[in-house]
């Protein structure tokens, strides 16, 4: 029974591998498409990013609210996903969109300052981003395995304690909630300060 609960998970990550590799391609394959008035908006984002953290002008406790938010509300709603029967194409839907925004993101930056650009793609994307990559994954493996076991439960006409489900499933809510209040903290006070550090060099 173990073997064959360890080729499903292996399964998995093979498939959320493969959807985190095709995401960050995506993304970054769709910032080149784009007309040039969304080009010269995302343009206009970045470069009033670059220039609050030159100045000193970034807004620490909006920041953090809209991180926290933001990775807050995905890891719920796929956890809650998790013990549904319709949340297994919602769930990987959603896990793609943050690859793609992941890869929009870097192939913008890089887009925009060139050989700077790889510079601050990789302050950008490191470690913070690859945790929370790292993180989404593991939930989205988990609330998928947890989601096809009901299915299969639902389908064999078997009683569901929900009760159970959700205390078992609870753990990697609560490990995905705190993994994200750090690398949201990094992003919001340790990444600019670094990013300003690089900028005075590279001037």
């Amino acid at each position: 029974m173990d073997k064959i609960k360890f080729k499903v998970n292996k399964k998995l990550l093979y498939c959320i591998t493969i959807i985190t590799i095709i995401g960050i391609i995506a993304g970054s394959i769709f910032i080149t498409v784009l007309n040039d008035v969304d080009k010269e908006t995302v343009s206009n984002s970045l470069n009033t990013f670059i220039t609050n953290v030159s100045n000193n002008e970034l807004n620490y406790s909006l920041s953090l609210r809209s991180n926290l938010v933001s990775n807050f509300i995905f890891i719920f709603v796929v956890w809650i996903l998790g013990m549904t029967l319709v949340g297994i194409p919602i769930i990987i839907f959603m896990y793609f969109i943050k690859t793609f925004i992941l890869g929009f993101s870097l192939s913008a930056i890089i887009l925009k300052y060139g050989a700077k650009g790889i510079i601050y793609s990789f302050i950008y994307v490191f470690p913070h981003n690859i945790l929370n990559i790292f993180i989404f994954a593991i939930l989205t493996i988990y609330s998928l395995i947890y989601s096809f076991k009901l299915t299969d439960k639902l389908t064999k006409n078997e009683n569901i304690n929900y009760k159970n489900n959700i205390n078992k499933h609870k753990n990697i809510l609560l490990l995905s909630m705190i993994g994200v209040l750090l690398t949201s903290l990094y992003a919001t006070y340790i990444m600019p300060y670094l990013f300003k550090i690089v900028l005075n060099l590279l001037k």
